[in-house]
């Protein structure tokens, strides 16, 4: 009996312990959809992978398949969705990111939707048991891409905004709305659903990024701090990012602040500062950290390229630009003409990038800040305009090494976590 008792118990913590997928929690479909749904996750490529059946998320009753986790407070989720395969599906199947309050089938809510057909909307339920009202209670976005979106939903208070951003493009705010009943502990996570209840989709989530925000410590129109950031802590994650795709990957994590990430000369690990001490991780993301002993001269960027130009940015008083100028001093051409800061260029080796890091446009104009939503860019040397690799949460201490890999197809940065 004894032996028996022992089974039991080892077969349940088998069982809790593929509970987590990824960064959530659990995984439920909600309403009893006819076709039950599912969620994988990729630990190599970091990718979500979610099918769900399901009718509509509408009306006092919604079916669809929920990847989620409990959250309090406030918080920015960021994340790249596309529906994928079965594209005769019905045109309104959808995914995107759900806030709800609980996983009964009417219950109070706000969700993104991403729908088959390239349409983007806002939609929520104030009430438990409550019909969502069509179309008073959506938002859509005027604009509709069929594929790939950067979808981005911030809780402050009881206000929620949703950003969305094409591929290279920079977020853009859709629209905020307040929820005054809203409750502070809350489900978060994505979903898909196939808005037919004979049919099941499949939705494709990746770069998912969860994070903490803190009130800011400063005011463009003011000239004291509105805040103070002594004691605030967060975690971070050192990250790399395929300069081509977009494409992002996770190779170390940390309960606390690091800062000022770089290749090593081989390109074999990324050395990051971790309080006074510098720490190696390999590329891969496997092993642990290990304290770099020979760190000294490394971080000056042996992979920089041979460049009779510099790159910097200038603007103090004004708006950060990217600014170029010959090893003399002369020349000088201003590269960007953006809304934002732009901060740190870094010329790749092969000399054919510049890749920056943009803060918003309301920051200091005369320091770079943390805590941030802040994205990556990189722009041509030659004809071009810029484009944006990645949308983050983070600032001062993400971007300042160089931070190209040798072989110029990736960067290296820190984003801030929870």
């Amino acid at each position: 009996m004894k032996k028996f008792k022992v089974s039991i118990c080892f077969f349940l913590l088998s069982v809790c312990s593929f509970a987590q997928i990824g960064d959530f929690e659990e995984a439920v479909d909600i309403g009893n959809p006819a076709i039950k749904g599912s969620s994988v996750y990729d630990n190599a490529t970091q990718t979500y992978t979610l099918k769900g059946g399901g009718s509509n998320i509408w009306f006092n009753h919604d079916e669809f398949h929920f990847l989620f986790k409990k959250i309090k407070g406030d918080f920015i989720l960021t994340a790249n969705f596309e529906l994928i395969g079965n594209e005769d599906g019905n045109g309104h199947r959808k995914t995107g990111w759900m806030i709800r309050e609980t996983t009964e089938d009417d219950a109070v809510s706000i969700n993104t939707c991403l729908h088959g057909d390239g349409l983007v909307v806002l939609q929520w339920r104030l009430m438990s048991g409550a019909y969502m009202r069509d179309p008073e209670d959506e938002i859509f976005f005027p604009k509709q891409y069929f594929g790939e979106n950067t979808i981005q939903l911030e809780r402050v208070g009881k206000t929620i905004t949703m950003r969305i951003a094409h591929p290279g493009e920079p977020l853009e705010e859709m629209e905020s709305l307040t929820m005054p009943e809203l409750k502070d502990e809350v489900l978060i996570g994505p979903y898909v659903l196939a808005h037919d209840p004979e049919d099941i989709q499949t939705a494709r989530i990746w770069n998912v990024r969860i994070s903490k925000p803190v009130a800011p410590n400063w005011h463009p129109n003011h000239l004291v701090e509105t805040a103070s950031h002594e004691g605030v802590a967060r975690g971070s994650r050192v990250e790399i990012v395929d300069m081509a795709t977009g494409k992002r990957k996770v190779v170390h994590t940390s309960d606390h602040g690091l800062n000022s990430p770089y290749f090593s000369k081989d390109g074999k690990s990324i050395h990051f500062l971790d309080g006074a001490g510098t720490y190696s991780v390999a590329t891969s993301g496997k092993g642990t950290a290990n304290v770099v002993e020979d760190a000294i001269g490394v971080a000056s960027g042996s992979g920089k390229a041979k460049s009779k130009f510099e790159y910097y940015n200038e603007g103090k008083t004004s708006t950060n630009q990217i600014w170029r100028k010959s090893k003399n001093g002369s020349e000088r051409i201003q590269m960007t003409h953006d809304l934002d800061h732009s901060w740190y260029p870094h010329l790749s080796p092969d000399g054919k990038w510049v890749a920056y890091l943009s803060m918003p446009h309301d920051a200091k104009p005369d320091e770079p800040v943390q805590f941030q939503r802040v994205s990556l860019k990189i722009m041509p040397t030659g004809a071009g305009a810029p484009k944006t690799i990645a949308h983050f949460y983070g600032g001062k201490g993400s971007f300042e090494n160089y931070a190209w890999s040798p072989d110029s197809k990736s960067l290296v940065f820190i984003s801030t976590s929870e």
